[in-house]
């Protein structure tokens, strides 16, 4: 198993390509699919899954396409139903951006999505979107979206956000056994000892 990471639209927004023989998992396809489809080509991969951390449109740009070309996608239920009841407005209230639609298999808290031979632990952790999740990756490494970075958290001051909400899902992360990983939605990967030890926005 590999694991790419390519900048995606105007926010560089990370996007994963998780490859095992050839079988790729795409987490967050903010935008630039073209980007994406010629690195996956250039693995002589297949896009079969996508996993959405949470529904901000920096993140699920390019996910309609991936979907019209067959990928399954993941999602959890709160995101999903809030793009369903705002008509795929998919900022949630943050700029006013609208994305093509698609259909997902809906996540919540607890599940776990074997695929590509893989596991993928699913964690709720709510703040910067009501239906942010995080994905454990075989017990060793998560792939936070927005809701941890590198020495920094999720913001905050969006609509439908909560700071408190946040605060209490970095704490969950951070009660976690062990050390693993982090692949976040922006910026540069870290680890969760690391955070726990030197992260400023957390107490």
């Amino acid at each position: 198993m590999t694991i790419e990471c390519i900048e995606t639209g105007e926010f560089c927004t990370n996007t994963y390509l998780i490859v095992e023989g050839d079988s790729a998992v795409v987490v967050d396809p903010g935008d630039d699919y073209d980007l994406i489809m010629s690195r996956l080509n250039a693995l002589k991969v297949k896009a079969d899954y996508v996993l959405i951390t949470h529904a901000h449109f920096d993140h699920i740009g390019a996910v309609g396409r991936f979907f019209n070309h067959g990928a399954n996608i993941y999602i959890s239920k709160v995101d999903y139903d809030l793009l369903v009841q705002s008509d795929f407005y998919v900022d949630l209230g943050f700029f006013g951006e609208q994305v093509e639609r698609f259909e997902a298999d809906l996540l919540t808290d607890g599940d776990t999505i074997e695929i590509i031979n893989h596991n993928f632990s699913v964690v709720a952790t709510p703040g910067h979107t009501p239906g942010g999740v995080c994905y454990i990756l075989d017990g060793k490494y998560i792939f936070s979206g927005d809701t941890l970075f590198y020495l920094s958290v999720g913001r905050t001051d969006f609509p439908l956000c909560s700071h408190a909400d946040l605060m209490q899902s970095i704490k969950k992360l951070f009660a976690l056994p062990g050390d693993y990983t982090v692949y976040p939605g922006h910026g540069k990967s870290t680890t969760l000892d690391f955070e726990r030890k030197h992260n400023p926005y957390v107490n």
